[in-house]
């Protein structure tokens, strides 16, 4: 997330893409949004998997198949 800004105006300057200026925003905007929710749901993941894991290191699932 950092320094997106300077990577946009680079872009915006090249002229060799032949690209409007809103195509190139949309494009990073969207990298920049779908980029943030991947990480995001990754780390809810491993988050919430380490809250599932009992405290004699079985899973709730394990524990389940035990009985």
């Amino acid at each position: 997330m950092e320094n997106w800004q300077s990577v946009l105006f680079v872009m915006n300057r090249n002229n060799s893409t032949k690209r409007q200026p809103y195509n190139v925003a949309i494009l990073l905007m969207s990298w920049i949004f779908l980029g943030n929710f991947i990480l995001l749901n990754l780390f809810l993941a491993i988050l919430l998997d380490a809250f599932l894991v009992d405290e004699d290191g079985m899973s709730e699932e394990e524990i389940e198949e035990l009985r």
